[in-house]
């Protein structure tokens, strides 16, 4: 729901201030807005900590050996997330030691699948039923997609 939000206030504003002061108005929120929209998700593991959300540095932990996962993950994202891409990483590095296939899913504009899987925030990993919601290091990705230690 809060995706829909920003992207739905952001035009709002930009049509209230157009009416209010002039069409300059809106282009120059839409161009500002847009563009923090994007700095925010960029920027956003230089200043978490500053926003409260804490460090988001990465805990890594290598596998002992080659593993193949034999299911498809899917990770579900948003385009104003800024864990999105972080977790995003994270699975690709562990993809060259668990071999296994990484679907990416924007959900950004899919009101139908939130309501239907029950997201209530992002980004989501699925694996085999079980879904692992919020920001998390490789050792916690390595440990949900192994099934050893499902602590969230």
């Amino acid at each position: 729901m809060m995706v829909w939000l920003t992207w739905l206030g952001l035009p709002a504003l930009a049509i209230g201030m157009g009416v209010k002061q002039g069409w300059w108005a809106s282009v120059f929120i839409l161009i500002v807005g847009v563009f923090t929209q994007v700095f925010y998700v960029k920027f956003f593991p230089r200043i978490s900590k500053l926003l409260g959300y804490g460090s988001v540095e990465d805990v890594t932990i290598e596998p002992t050996q080659k593993l193949k996962i034999s299911s498809i993950v899917t990770l579900y994202t948003a385009n104003v997330c800024p864990f999105c891409p972080i977790v995003k990483q994270r699975l690709i590095g562990l993809q060259r030691n668990l071999e296994f296939k990484l679907n990416e899913v924007d959900i950004t504009f899919k009101p139908n699948l939130i309501k239907e899987k029950g997201f209530r925030s992002v980004p989501v990993i699925e694996i085999d039923g079980k879904y692992w919601s919020g920001n998390a290091t490789s050792a916690q990705l390595l440990s949900f997609l192994t099934k050893r230690n499902l602590s969230n």
